[in-house]
């Protein structure tokens, strides 16, 4: 799993790295969470439970809002300059979802990368010094934790031998 970890964008595990100037953070984020939308909706499209890829859908969609809120954040604190998104520097995540173990490793990389979101976001929060930033950060943060839960009841429900990867049974991922 060090390794899976290591695949994961900065922001997603958890890391704001020292002395980055408040723009600079925001940057990161608005780049890992595009990463995060790209991977739930690569997973969406591997899994075939229709409420899997309808949870999965619902977390993309989720991480582009997120990517929006941070852009109009990075707006306002930079003065009213748009951010100049370079999608070749959005990190890109691939788990191939055709099985249990591989699904498993999916979701553990889903929860861990949901898990260091949160500690990012809080951390951004005490390190900016405006309030709407800070705030924001907040918010986020607590969206992640949301994420980091329903991925972990996720998970426990496929140790629990409920395969909703791979049959068309609706069930744990409906919201």
């Amino acid at each position: 799993m060090k390794k899976d970890k290591e695949n994961l964008p900065s922001e997603a595990r958890g890391q704001v790295p020292e002395n980055m100037t408040p723009l600079e953070i925001l940057k990161l984020a608005i780049y890992d969470e595009q990463s995060a939308c790209d991977f739930y909706s690569y997973l969406s499209g591997q899994i075939r439970n229709q409420s899997g890829k309808e949870k999965f859908k619902f977390l993309a969609e989720d991480e582009k809002r997120h990517r929006s809120i941070l852009e109009k954040e990075y707006q306002k604190e930079s003065k009213g300059r748009k951010f100049g998104f370079d999608p070749k520097k959005a990190k890109t995540i691939r788990v191939k979802v055709d099985g249990e173990s591989s699904a498993s490793s999916a979701l553990d990389l889903a929860i861990q990368a949901e898990r260091g979101a949160y500690k990012f976001y809080t951390s951004a929060a005490e390190k900016v010094k405006s309030q709407s930033s800070k705030s924001m950060f907040l918010r986020l943060a607590e969206e992640e934790d949301r994420h980091y839960n329903l991925l972990a009841a996720e998970r426990q429900a496929l140790s629990s031998n409920f395969y909703w990867y791979g049959y068309d049974v609706p069930g744990v991922m409906e919201e």
